[in-house]
């Protein structure tokens, strides 16, 4: 029997894959292209433009972010294909450690003010769900007590990237564009057939047309393989929130919140926990992370989804 702090020490088995969106985006003269086209300026020399991502920061069992430093600015750009609300909270975390980086060397302590690159969070959505061209989620919608009298707030702008969907930003980066065109073909197959066979036929029919050509030409297994994963993970939680969480947990809560959690764990919201945290554990996902997003995704306390990471992990240690 392992103990819980065993069980959240696991490591990783095998290596994150990066998503497609930041497949497209790793490289500097990308990244300054989609920048460049973002906050509609027109800097030229890739090597101005310092790469920051932090390594060990995963999102649904894969890396979507690349963080950067230019012209004074922080910039971390994020790729979704599911909403989550809790996007201010991660970026919070996020940009913490960024600026601990940033100044590790330095003393905050003193009576001089130390001057900080302006953090710039975008996360560029591209789901099903329907979103308005450009959101905004704040930090203070979180707060238990609103926003009256909180001394901190992160804004993150979320970015409708889907095919139609603003047409002035995919104006000005071609690339951006024709990845909005490739998910748009790799979801009209999607109605037809399994997601691999409408993702070889997407690949197919936009190297064709000259629409991301080079790279898919280039990088076509790394593009099914991330692909795949995203469509696997998609499914996953439509599943959990769809059948588990609302037939199990809801009903609870009908009957009160203490209760009901009680009743929805031994109804459904078991068997949704065994399925979410056996898939993460399958992609390599860390139990901390695991753990972080049981609390979130199934209201529970952190004492509780840790008890049941602890449970549902044994056949796994």
């Amino acid at each position: 029997m392992h103990t819980n702090e065993a069980v959240l020490a696991r490591k990783p088995q095998k290596a994150y894959k990066d998503r497609m969106f930041r497949m497209l985006f790793s490289e500097r003269k990308d990244l300054l292209e989609l920048y460049n086209a973002l906050c509609q300026k027109d800097y030229t020399d890739p090597d101005a433009l310092e790469i920051t991502t932090l390594d060990d920061v995963i999102y649904m069992g894969m890396k979507n972010d690349v963080s950067f430093l230019l012209d004074g600015r922080m910039g971390l750009f994020e790729h979704q294909s599911t909403f989550n609300p809790n996007m201010p909270l991660r970026g919070l975390f996020y940009f913490s450690d960024l600026y601990k980086r940033f100044f590790h060397d330095r003393l905050i302590y003193s009576t001089r003010l130390l001057k900080i690159p302006t953090p710039v969070y975008v996360v560029f959505y591209n789901g099903e769900q329907q979103l308005p061209d450009v959101s905004v989620l704040k930090l203070s919608d979180a707060f238990m007590q609103g926003a009256d009298m909180a001394c901190l707030e992160v804004r993150v702008r979320i970015l409708n990237i889907n095919e139609g969907h603003n047409a002035e930003l995919m104006g000005r980066c071609r690339k951006l564009e024709e990845y909005a065109i490739f998910i748009g073909c790799v979801r009209e197959f999607l109605k037809s057939t399994e997601p691999a066979e409408a993702i070889r036929k997407a690949m197919e029919l936009c190297i064709e047309k000259g629409i991301l050509a080079v790279f898919l030409s280039q990088r076509r297994a790394e593009v099914m393989n991330a692909l795949l994963t995203e469509y696997d993970e998609e499914k996953v939680m439509k599943s959990l929130s769809k059948e588990f969480y609302e037939d199990g947990y809801e009903d609870g809560r009908e009957a009160g919140l203490a209760e009901g959690l009680a009743e929805g764990l031994a109804e459904g919201l078991a068997e949704g926990i065994h399925a979410f945290v056996s898939y993460n554990l399958e992609v390599g996902k860390p139990g901390e992370q695991i753990v972080s997003e049981m609390i979130k995704i199934f209201s529970l306390s952190k004492a509780q989804a840790e008890k049941n990471f602890a449970e549902f992990t044994e056949s796994f240690c």
